[in-house]
């Protein structure tokens, strides 16, 4: 699209809207290959033209028509192209003359910095425009006659006056706004797997994270009730951050819609969670086997219309809750289906989805029965001294009556909980029907061999998921009641039945340290798999099949993201 702009364009000839929605898709770059700095200069002026941007001085807040134009992501993911891959020697690389790709990045980034949400990182626009200046004035001698006009708007900038225009232009930054960013950018930064990244790549995913938060709460109320928990859904901050974090990392340049179709997934997956522990657990033992009856039947139909009211015809003796758990999940059910990119999807492909939305939920209720199990098995008597060691309530004990080995746990129900093989699924429909990728014409995976390496490092994927999501949630599980990778015998020394000596124990510790060696092993064969995996496509498939692998790398890291994240922090609501 934007190479039809013309060579000396007037903004108001550019449809900012096509442009706009191109880059949103993926469609602008035609691939993988970075648009020309020229393309993106005449993007940044359509985008500070557009009338359509309002500031509410009283929130602090886009107007929801900016919103829904997709443009401040837009805008923010340029500004981030534009100043991470600066030189140090203030050019950029291009396969257009030196001067004329500084003159096209600073015109753009000076069309950026007027916008009230990239003021959070006026600093690195100040720098990055200075340094382009003064490497175009060291050229200044050997640019063209003829050229010289055209790089005058660029070599008239006194930089001296760069911030005192960045400072009026970013004046309605809000204080605790820019306490929240910098709390972010600090936290991460700091984490082992982020520290190689540049800083002013991890301030801008952080930024351009912000703005996703509106999509996501605006999706967040088609399913699942609100709460009123004490963490006011923190995981809508995270888990934009995550997947922007996973692309930077690898350093791959994927659509903002494909972005946003997971950061949907992943909210979708902590409010599952959620509503199982807080609500379907309140169910009688009765109307747990309703609610399992009707989760089975949403699914029995071969092609389900997804679209039968939930519960209104069953007589009166159901509870409101029971009625509200069939609807929940009937819609649930509705939008996993009908998501815009499933529904073009392969046949075979959206048999599987079917297959593990269905097994999905049905592993959260095999899991809440094994916490109620956990819950009323014989405890261990508390520690002799009330003052040290939690209550028995809160302390670790051995899981009496697994069903299965550990192992053969977390890769079944225990993956199947944290939703590895329903995201996966969920994913390949996704690429499936990518109208930049198979666009319904074909499985996600083409060949036996790449299904069958999918499958595998799925298993891993999934396994070392739960194990690091376990690690992170070992004390709230333990509050909570919920069970625990640690729970299983196989984490407990011989004759232990129990941490006497606290949460925090020699015993825990132990038990941590082994949760954490096999989260690692199982999270080594998954990256290695999936390498293998991704070679193969982008060896096999050309230009799509290196799209495809992109976005596997990028699945897999925002699960290594989230991991992480759990060795330090746990952003689940609490719900007991």
């Amino acid at each position: 699209m934007l190479k039809s702009i013309p060579s000396n364009p007037r903004v108001e000839d550019v449809d900012n809207q096509i442009t706009v929605d191109s880059w949103w898709t993926g469609a602008a770059k035609g691939g993988q290959e970075p648009l020309p700095y020229y393309h993106i200069m005449c993007l940044s002026q359509a985008i500070k033209a557009r009338d359509q941007f309002s500031y509410d001085e009283k929130r602090g807040a886009l107007a929801k028509t900016a919103f829904k134009d997709r443009i401040p992501v837009v805008a923010v993911q340029i500004l981030a192209e534009i100043l991470s891959t600066q030189n140090g020697d203030g050019t950029w690389d291009s396969n257009n003359r030196v001067e004329d790709t500084i003159r096209h990045a600073v015109l753009a980034l000076l069309e950026l910095a007027s916008l009230p949400y990239t003021a959070l990182l006026s600093i690195e626009i100040r720098d990055a425009i200075s340094k382009g200046h003064k490497a175009l004035s060291t050229r200044e001698s050997v640019i063209p006659e003829g050229s010289q006009s055209h790089l005058r708007s660029v070599l008239d900038i006194h930089p001296d006056a760069i911030e005192e225009q960045l400072h009026a232009d970013n004046k309605r930054t809000y204080s605790k706004r820019t306490e929240n960013f910098h709390g972010f950018v600090e936290y991460f930064s700091n984490l082992d797997h982020i520290k190689s990244l540049p800083r002013v790549r991890i301030k801008a995913c952080i930024l351009e994270a912000s703005l996703y938060r509106p999509f996501l709460k605006s999706a967040r109320g088609g399913i699942f009730p609100s709460t009123a928990s004490k963490e006011q859904d923190k995981y809508l901050d995270y888990i934009p951050i995550m997947w922007l974090l996973a692309s930077a990392s690898y350093r791959v340049s994927v659509p903002p819609e494909y972005l946003l179709d997971m950061m949907i997934l992943s909210m979708w997956i902590f409010l599952t969670d959620e509503y199982m522990e807080s609500k379907i657990i309140k169910l009688s033992p009765a109307e747990f086997r309703k609610f399992r009856k009707h989760v089975e039947d949403l699914y029995n139909e071969q092609q389900p219309e997804m679209s039968h009211d939930s519960g209104s015809s069953e007589s009166g003796e159901s509870s409101s809750l029971l009625l509200e758990a069939k609807s929940v999940f009937t819609a649930f059910a509705k939008h996993v289906h009908t998501y815009p990119r499933i529904i073009s999807a392969s046949p075979t492909d959206l048999l599987d989805l079917r297959s593990e939305t269905r097994n999905y939920l049905l592993h959260h209720l095999q899991q809440l029965e094994d916490n109620l199990r956990l819950t009323h098995q014989p405890q261990p008597p508390p520690p002799a001294a009330p003052n040290q060691g939690p209550t028995a309530s809160k302390r670790r004990v051995k899981f009496l009556t697994p069903r299965t080995s550990f192992q053969t746990w977390v890769h079944t129900s225990g993956a199947g909980h944290i939703s590895g093989p329903f995201a996966w699924a969920f994913f390949a429909c996704c690429m499936s029907g990518s109208p930049d990728l198979r666009d319904g014409q074909g499985d996600c995976f083409r060949t036996p061999r790449q299904k069958l390496m999918a499958h595998g490092m799925n298993a891993h994927y999934g396994a070392f998921c739960r194990l690091y999501n376990d690690y992170g949630s070992v004390a709230r599980d333990a509050a909570e009641g919920n069970l625990n990778s640690v729970n299983f015998p196989e984490f407990f020394a011989e004759g232990d039945s129990g941490d006497e000596e606290g949460e925090e124990g020699r015993h825990a510790e132990r038990a941590k340290g082994l949760l954490l060696g096999a989260a690692r092993y199982e999270r080594d064969c998954a990256l290695g798999t999936a390498e293998l995996l991704c070679r193969e496509l982008e060896e096999g498939e050309g230009k799509v099949g290196r799209k495809l692998a992109d976005r596997i790398r990028v699945y897999i890291g925002a699960g290594e993201q989230f991991s992480d994240m759990y060795l330090t922090r746990d952003v689940t609501n609490s719900v007991k």
